[in-house]
Order: C-alpha cells, then structure tokens, then sequence
C-alpha cells in the first residue's frame, strides 16, 4: 500500500481554512475508519498507509478534504468549481494509437507559500502526489501518467502530436537537449518507462504554439516548464489508455491545487477522433446503492433519514 508522511502544521492550516479545529488524538482514534493504516502519529507528522482504493486520500490536501466531511461532519462537497479558461488543445489522430486519452486543466492563483522552506516543501508534495497517483490509477503510468507545468512559460494553444524519435528537447532538470531515442536508452525516467513505448516509431509529445516541448507522456516533462518557487498558475495534463483513472487523476491534482487556494480552469479538447470535449468536470458523479445492499452488509436496516445523515 502507498504510504504518506503530511506535517501536521499542514493538516492544522487546512482544517482551519475549513473551520475546525486540528484534533491529533481525533486523527489517531478515528482517521483508520476512512480507509487508512496509521504508521505514526506524532505532534510534528502523520505517516500513514493508504488503501489501495482510496487514491483520494495520497496527499496532505485531498487527506484533510476527506477529512474535513468524515472527522468533522462538514456538508459533502460533491462538485468542484470550475471555470471555463478559454484555452484550447487539439491532439493528431495518429495519437489514437500511441496514446489515445489526453485531458488538460489550468489552476490559477494558488497560494504558494512565500518562504523558501514552505514552498519546497508544497512542490514536494505536488510531486509526490503525482508519484502517488502513477502506483494507485496509473498502473505505472501505463493506465495514466500527469504532468504539471508552470503555466506562464507556455503559449496555448496547445497541440498533442506524434514526433520521430530523432526529436530533441531539453528534458526536465537537464541543461543540453536530448533526442527521444537517447532519452528512452540514456535518461533515468526514460530507462524506467521505456517498455510502455515498446514497438512504437512515433512518440507523443505536447507542444505550445512556439513549438515548446510540455511533455514528452509518459515519460518526462520538458525543462522549459519546471514549476518553481515562484510558479502560481499551473497547467495540468494527464495521458494514458483509460479514460476513468485519467479523469480521476487529473481530478486529484485539481483538488490538491484548490484546497490551496486555486481556481480551477477547463480546457476544451478536440480528441484524436476528432470529437471536442471540456475537462475537468467539475460536477458530482451520482451512485446507485441498493437499500438491500447496505442492509446485507451492515446487518440492519436504516430509514431514509439515517441514510442520508451517513452520506452527506
């Protein structure tokens, strides 16, 4: 199972912008009930173990939204707000084959903390979400792999195309471009997601309209939109081959970046099948549950009212 170590000190801060106060003896005694296996609870850090179908609880920011409604009794919040951002990403055709299901999302004016340390220590957070994600949906990166970017080094429209493998890009964190083939035999991420790409010639890879390398999915972002201490507004993209833990990927990221204080932003998506679509959807999915359902497994039954209480 995944593990997570959140700080305490970031728990208290969301709670508070929730409203409630930030109990840890309540956390100890209760947090196992929402799907989690507590390593260690101290005044300083939470380090705590993640049920395999809870991938909505693997970063400081989605753990105190869920805890927020299930520690506290905080009315459901079941939609996302999202505003439409006026940007536009087309994806070829020839991605129906490479890499078919490509969404994107922009999150604007997220409170990044002003001192260094706090800023690290969200940019950690933010990547290691994305890690996260990669194990629970992602399967690997093979289901669904995400990129985040400092929105203000790009310019959209964005285009999600199939390049050669002697296209060269600077890849993230390196100084001197690399071709896609070097990248594939010679670069540590490239090394270890090499086998997604096995057989294929072409390789997607989003662009801007300069022409400037977002991401190279799944395998590295380009260096030229590294998120830093003094990035605000992000984009987000999220590729794979399943539709539903992309969603549900990009979904996540969304929340983590909201829960700082940022305003989600859709972007309108022409797909390799040539249909336009609009992501994220913000709004709350509805479930079916028989009555009879709950009544086998809990071994009673409940009227309405209860029924309600316990979800909402």
């Amino acid at each position: 199972m995944p593990t997570i170590s959140v700080a305490q000190s970031l728990l208290r801060m969301l709670m508070e912008a929730e409203g409630f106060d930030h109990n840890i003896e309540q956390v100890n005694d209760e947090l196992p009930l929402l799907g989690t296996d507590i390593d260690a609870c101290t005044e300083e850090q939470l380090d705590i173990e993640i049920f395999p179908d809870r991938p909505d609880l693997l970063s400081g920011e989605t753990l105190a939204h869920a805890m927020a409604n299930f520690l506290h009794k905080a009315p459901a919040q079941p939609d996302l707000p999202v505003k439409p951002s006026g940007i536009t990403m087309s994806v070829d055709a020839e991605l129906i084959g490479l890499r078919p299901v490509i969404y994107g999302a922009v999150v604007r004016n997220v409170a990044v903390p002003d001192d260094e340390e706090g800023a690290e220590a969200f940019i950690k957070g933010l990547m290691d979400h994305q890690e996260k994600l990669h194990f629970a949906l992602g399967r690997g990166r093979q289901r669904a792999s995400i990129g985040v970017h400092d929105l203000n080094t790009v310019a959209p429209p964005f285009r999600v195309v199939a390049v050669d493998g002697d296209r060269s890009f600077v890849p993230l964190a390196k100084e001197e471009p690399m071709s896609i083939s070097n990248i594939l035999l010679h670069h540590p991420k490239g090394v270890d997601y090499a086998h997604l790409l096995d057989g294929m010639d072409r390789y997607p890879m989003i662009l801007d309209n300069n022409d400037d390398v977002l991401s190279f999915p799944p395998i590295i972002n380009g260096d030229h939109t590294t998120v830093t201490r003094a990035t605000r507004d992000f984009f987000v993209d999220v590729t794979g081959w399943d539709e539903r833990a992309c969603e549900a990927a990009l979904m996540l990221v969304c929340l983590q970046l909201a829960k700082r204080g940022g305003a989600v932003e859709s972007v309108d998506i022409t797909t390799c099948t040539g249909e336009t679509i609009t992501m994220p959807n913000g709004a709350g999915k509805q479930h079916t549950v028989p009555e009879e359902l709950v009544e086998n497994l809990l071994g009673r039954s409940f009227t309405d009212d209860e029924i309600h209480t316990a979800i909402g």
